[in-house]
């Protein structure tokens, strides 16, 4: 009933906006700038060359600041929610907005993206057909009245279809979407849903566009046999993977914090976005004519055409001098990205980290080819292209579990698979904190989608001696009103327990405390402001009953008794205290 739905919607989504991106890219980057660019998922020699024609080449320039300034202009006068990569958006709103979605938001998005792409602006199109379905999911969980943890998951379910759709690998999008709200953890109750919407968005869509997967492989790839001596070489292609991960991820939350402080970003961020990129693209298009212009023209628009070339094994003789080409694609792939999705262009970061990895594999593995050519024959450099676009994503995204199932699913072969485990979770361990959708949380227990869920098990399963042992901060008698100040301030305290070894002296407020006179503060003294508590609590109740007893005495403060031994009071909980179980969580409990 919820996830059906969503799956055809998302499905019927992610084909209309591949195919208004074509269509869109057809009409200008070939027919008006005259490019010739190579098609994934297909070995048609015919089908893998790439050219250009002069002077119908200097469009590009006008195209990319023209698709600037269109969404620019959309986001300052219709939906902000357009700019940028659209992931986090997604993300955000699974966090912090109960799944809520505009209507508006994916429908622009589509249009606002396949003008990015079509114009020739680097990026992805999973970004924007994820936040499709995603919106979707909102929508229809709106729509039939579900809760806002019900909405969450169909967001999420949504956002996993569109991924699952559009790289044709629905359980690597299912699991990716479960992931990919956190770094460190993931969303469990996503992945039922999740895979059955993503199972009907694959249905809908490849069936418009064919049962087969996103990048065609040779018949020599299909009986690729794994060899553990290989393992060595895609640990370091995972290292290589991390590093650059870390480079892009600093470039582009750099380029991104730039435009983000200017003035002007809005609506002419995108616009002026685009004119560097025009300028990085002239600049690599002349100084780097080498393999037919091969580093310039796999910069622009999504470039999975390039990587089947890569894939397929088209590129040539491994040289030094082709290997230095692939690492200038990569580098100029990543500053053009940062240039265009950085300064608001609606275009993902998915599809640059698959063509950034695929190169970087590629390069990778054929150094290795010249190294040791009976160990990498030239079959094997296409593994390290797979593997190496979905090692780079895997680190910088936090998602590594979703996207080694996608490699799988998009290599059509189980036996990349130890070689994709050994890789993707190297460059996990590398990027380490570094991660490139700055919405991600690092666990569920920091996510606002989760906090009435936690505090009511925290409350349910903690004791007040517990809370007390948190909470209380303990000042002798003798200490002045000004150092106590000090100490409920640097401590984060509203309330102090004032108390000796032996004895107990009662509480002092620290709106008392900031009441005395300035010039009274060092002579009044903490056991001159303390008073008894408005409540005294057994040790051994739980924390909801303690909170529901003081909020039925209308007490803002409760000393906890000690139960066992001698009576004692153990130290003061405060309401807002006992509400706040992930703050109280969060510090190490004292000792005595």
């Amino acid at each position: 009933m919820i996830a059906v739905p969503i799956g055809i919607v998302a499905g019927l989504g992610a084909a209309a906006f591949y195919y208004l991106v074509t269509v869109v890219s057809q009409a200008l980057l070939s027919g008006l700038a005259g490019l010739t660019l190579p098609a994934e998922g297909t070995l048609n020699p015919a089908q893998l060359t790439w050219a250009s024609s002069l002077p119908r080449l200097f469009w590009i320039p006008a195209l990319l600041v023209g698709g600037g300034l269109f969404v620019g202009l959309v986001a300052w006068k219709l939906a902000p929610e357009v700019a940028g990569h659209g992931t986090d958006a997604t993300i955000q709103s699974f966090h912090r907005q109960a799944g809520r979605v505009r209507l508006r938001g994916p429908i622009l998005k589509t249009i606002t993206s396949a003008v990015t792409l079509g114009t020739g602006g680097s990026g992805g199109r999973e970004g924007p057909v994820s936040q499709i379905g995603g919106g979707f999911g909102s929508l229809w969980a709106s729509l039939v009245g579900l809760s806002d943890r019900d909405r969450r998951i169909a967001l999420a379910s949504g956002m996993g279809a569109g991924i699952g759709a559009i790289f044709r690998a629905p359980l690597g999008g299912a699991v990716y979407a479960a992931e990919i709200l956190y770094t460190g953890d993931f969303e469990p109750e996503v992945f039922v849903p999740g895979i059955i919407a993503s199972v009907v968005a694959y249905s809908v869509y490849s069936s418009i566009f064919g049962f087969h997967t996103l990048f065609a492989t040779s018949a020599a790839f299909a009986n690729y046999a794994f060899n553990p001596e290989r393992l060595p070489l895609y640990l370091a292609l995972g290292i290589a993977c991390g590093a650059s991960g870390i480079l892009f991820t600093w470039m582009y939350r750099r380029g991104d914090a730039w435009f983000a402080s200017r003035s002007w970003a809005r609506p002419w961020g995108p616009a002026i976005g685009a004119g560097l990129a025009a300028a990085v693209f002239l600049g690599t298009y002349f100084a780097l004519p080498e393999q037919g212009h091969f580093v310039s023209l796999s910069s622009l628009s999504i470039g999975y055409g390039f990587v089947q070339v890569a894939v397929a094994g088209d590129l040539g003789t491994f040289t030094v001098g082709l290997i230095a080409i692939l690492v200038a694609a990569v580098v100029v792939r990543m500053v053009m990205t940062t240039f265009v999705v950085g300064a608001g262009g609606s275009a993902g970061l998915f599809g640059t980290s698959v063509v950034v990895g695929a190169f970087l594999g590629t390069a990778i593995g054929g150094a290795f080819h010249m190294l040791f050519p009976s160990l990498v024959p030239t079959t094997v450099v296409a593994v390290f292209a797979i593997v190496g676009m979905m090692s780079f994503f895997g680190g910088i995204s936090k998602a590594p579990l979703g996207v080694l199932i996608m490699v799988v699913e998009m290599a059509g072969s189980y036996t990349v698979l130890p070689a994709a485990m050994m890789s993707i979770f190297v460059a996990y361990v590398v990027t380490g904190p570094y991660h490139i959708y700055s919405e991600q949380l690092p666990s569920r227990l920091q996510s606002p989608a989760h906090r009435e869920e936690y505090q009511s098990y925290f409350l349910a399963t903690t004791t007040i001696g517990e809370v007390a042992s948190y909470e209380s901060e303990a000042v002798p008698p003798s200490m002045s009103a000004g150092d106590a100040i000090d100490t409920a301030v640097t401590h984060g305290r509203a309330v102090l327990s004032v108390e000796t070894p032996g004895a107990w002296y009662g509480a002092v407020r620290l709106s008392d405390l900031l009441r005395v006179p300035q010039d009274q503060r060092s002579e009044l003294h903490a056991v001159d402001l303390a008073r008894p508590a408005d409540l005294l609590l057994p040790a051994d109740l739980t924390a909801s009953e303690a909170l529901r007893r003081m909020e039925e005495q209308n007490a803002e403060v409760a000393a906890v008794v000690s139960t066992e031994g001698a009576s004692r009071v153990l130290g003061l909980v405060t309401r807002r205290g006992i509400r706040a179980p992930e703050s109280a969580l969060a510090r190490p409990p004292t000792t005595e």
